[in-house]
C-alpha cells in the first residue's frame, strides 16, 4: 500500500491507553472486599458484644452476594459506557445499585421473617459504609481518568477512514476534539486504498496486535461500494466499528446511535462480549479449569504412562492454531499419532481408521481425553472452556485453506477458542471434508458467539460431559 495513503499520528505515539478493563476489575474487587469486610467488622464491633448471633451476619452476607451482582447488572454499573461517562451519571448508577441491593435484602428479610432479629444499627451502618465507598471510589476513578486525559492518554485508539486521505485526516482532528481526548487517532486512510486483496493487511495486522480499539468510517458518500467491502472484512474481527453519517446505501446492521462529542454516530458492529461478560467468562474459565486440573490429575498421569508404553516419542503434542482475532498460539494435546507421522502443518485432516493414530491414541480421541492438556491453555488465557474449536493454521477443505473456502470463516475468531463448543455438541465434529460441513460448523460457532451467556456455557459443558462416552463422531 502506498505510504501516502496512510497518515499516522506519530507525534502522539508515546501516549498510553488507559486500561479501563483493569480499572473495572479493581473496582469490582474493591467493592466486594469493602462491602463484605465492612459488614464483618461492624458486626464484630457492635452486634456481637450485644449478643446478636453470627448466623445473622452469614445470612446477610449470603443475601448480599446474590443481590449485589443482580443489582449491578440491572444498573449497568460495571459496563464501559458507565465507566467512561460523566461523574453524575456514574454516581447515580452506583447509588441506585446500593439502594436496589439493600432493598432486596430487606424484602427477603421480611419474606423470611428474620428481619426482626437483625441489628438495625449494624444493617444501616453497613449500608451507609457501602454507599460512601461506592461514591468515593467513583469520584477517585473519575479524578484519575481526568488526570490521565489531561496528559494526553486516551481510552481508545482509533483508525479513521474516509473518502480521501485529506478528508480522513480532517475527520480525525474532529473526532479527537469532539471526544474530549477520550479517542486518539493512530492512523487515517483513504477507503479506496483498502479494497485490494492485500491492501487492508496493515489494518488487520493492527487489529491482531491489539494496536487499535475502534475503526471510524465517515465521509464515504462516493465510496459506498468500498465501504461495504471493508465492513464485510471488519465484522469478522472483535473490534468496534462506527459509521459517521451519511450512511445511506450502506449494507450493515445498525446496532444503536452513539455520539462522539456532539457528532452523531451509528454503531454497526461491536465486540461480542461486554467488559462484564468478559470478566464472567474468564472467571468461569479459571474456576472450571482449575477444578478440573485437580480432579483429573491422576488421569493425566495415567494417560502419560500409557502413551509412553504404547509408542516411542513425546507424551505431549504442540501445534500452532488460530486463536482470538486470528492470533497464533500453540495448543497442548496428548500425542495420539506415531511420532514420525505427526502432521504439524495439518496438511491432512485426521480421518476415521487413520493409520497414523496409535492404539492408545484411538481411545484418547474417542473419549476426548487427548484434549485435557488444553486446560493449561485455558489457565494461561489463550483458550476458554467453551468456544469455537481452534483449527490448525494449515487446515484445508475441498483443496483450499478454510479461510479461502468460506469467506465468513474468520468470524469465528471473535471469541477465544474453546475446548468444547456448540458445534461439538451438535454433531459437527470430525473431519471437515466438504464445504457444507465447514459452513455448518461456522454457523454454529457464530450462533454461540452472538448468543453467549453464562447459562449457555454451563449447558454446553453439561452436554459435553454426557457426550464424552457416547459421541459416535469422535475418532
Amino acid at each position: 500500500m502506498p505510504a501516502a495513503a496512510v497518515r499516522q499520528k506519530e507525534s502522539r505515539a508515546d501516549r498510553a491507553k488507559i486500561d479501563t478493563h483493569e480499572a473495572l476489575l479493581a473496582l469490582i474487587a474493591s467493592d466486594v472486599v469493602v462491602s463484605l469486610g465492612s459488614a464483618i467488622v461492624i458486626f464484630g464491633d457492635y452486634g456481637q458484644p450485644l449478643g446478636y448471633l453470627w448466623q445473622q451476619l452469614w445470612i446477610g452476607l449470603a443475601g448480599f452476594v446474590l443481590a449485589w451482582p443482580f443489582s449491578a447488572y440491572m444498573q449497568n454499573l460495571y459496563v464501559r459506557a458507565t465507566m467512561q461517562g460523566d461523574l453524575r451519571h456514574l454516581l447515580l448508577r452506583a447509588f441506585a445499585t446500593c439502594i436496589l441491593a439493600f432493598g432486596i435484602l430487606l424484602l427477603c428479610g421480611f419474606a423470611m421473617n428474620v428481619i426482626g432479629g437483625v441489628s438495625r444499627v449494624w444493617f444501616l451502618s453497613w449500608a451507609a459504609t457501602v454507599f460512601v465507598w461506592t461514591g468515593l471510589s467513583r469520584v477517585a476513578w473519575r479524578a484519575y481518568l481526568l488526570r490521565r486525559l489531561r496528559v494526553g492518554d486516551c481510552l481508545e485508539r482509533v483508525v479513521v477512514l474516509a473518502g480521501s486521505v485529506r478528508a480522513a485526516y480532517r475527520l480525525s482532528d474532529t473526532v479527537e476534539r469532539e471526544s474530549r481526548g477520550h479517542l486518539r487517532v493512530v492512523a487515517a486512510a483513504d477507503i479506496a486504498d483498502l479494497t485490494g486483496p492485500h491492501a487492508s493487511e496493515w489494518l488487520e495486522a493492527m487489529v491482531r496486535q491489539g494496536a487499535v480499539d475502534r475503526v471510524v468510517i465517515g465521509h464515504f458518500t462516493y465510496a459506498v461500494a468500498e465501504a461495504n467491502a471493508l465492513l464485510a472484512r471488519l465484522t469478522r474481527f472483535a473490534i468496534d466499528v462506527t459509521l459517521l453519517p451519511d450512511f445511506q446505501q450502506v449494507q450493515a446492521p445498525l446496532l444503536h446511535v452513539d455520539r462522539i462529542g456532539m457528532l452523531p454516530a451509528v454503531a454497526v458492529d461491536c465486540r461480542p462480549l461486554t467488559a462484564w461478560q468478559t470478566f464472567l467468562k474468564r472467571t468461569e474459565d479459571l474456576v472450571v479449569a482449575g477444578a478440573m486440573v485437580v480432579f483429573v490429575l491422576p488421569v493425566l498421569v495415567a494417560v502419560s504412562v500409557a502413551i509412553k508404553l504404547d509408542s516411542p516419542g513425546p507424551v505431549l503434542f504442540r501445534q500452532a492454531r488460530a486463536g482470538f482475532n486470528g492470533r497464533t498460539f500453540r495448543v497442548w494435546k496428548f500425542r495420539t499419532m506415531h511420532a514420525h507421522m505427526a502432521d504439524q502443518a495439518a496438511a491432512r485432516q485426521t480421518s476415521r481408521d487413520d493409520r497414523r493414530v496409535t492404539r492408545v491414541g484411538r481411545l484418547l480421541r474417542r473419549t476426548s481425553l487427548d484434549e485435557l492438556p488444553q486446560l493449561f491453555n485455558v489457565l494461561s488465557g489463550e483458550m476458554s472452556i467453551v468456544g469455537p474449536r481452534p483449527h490448525a493454521l494449515g487446515m484445508t477443505t475441498v483443496g483450499l485453506p478454510v479461510h479461502e473456502a468460506l469467506e465468513e470463516y474468520t468470524a469465528r475468531h471473535r471469541l477465544k477458542p474453546g475446548i468444547t463448543g456448540l458445534a461439538q455438541i451438535s454433531g459437527s465434529r470430525g473431519e471437515v471434508d466438504t464445504l457444507e460441513k465447514l459452513r455448518r460448523r461456522v454457523e454454529l460457532d457464530c450462533d454461540y458467539i452472538e448468543n453467549w451467556s453464562l447459562g449457555f456455557d454451563l449447558w454446553i459443558i453439561a452436554r459435553t460431559a454426557l457426550l464424552v462416552l457416547f459421541d459416535r463422531n469422535a475418532y
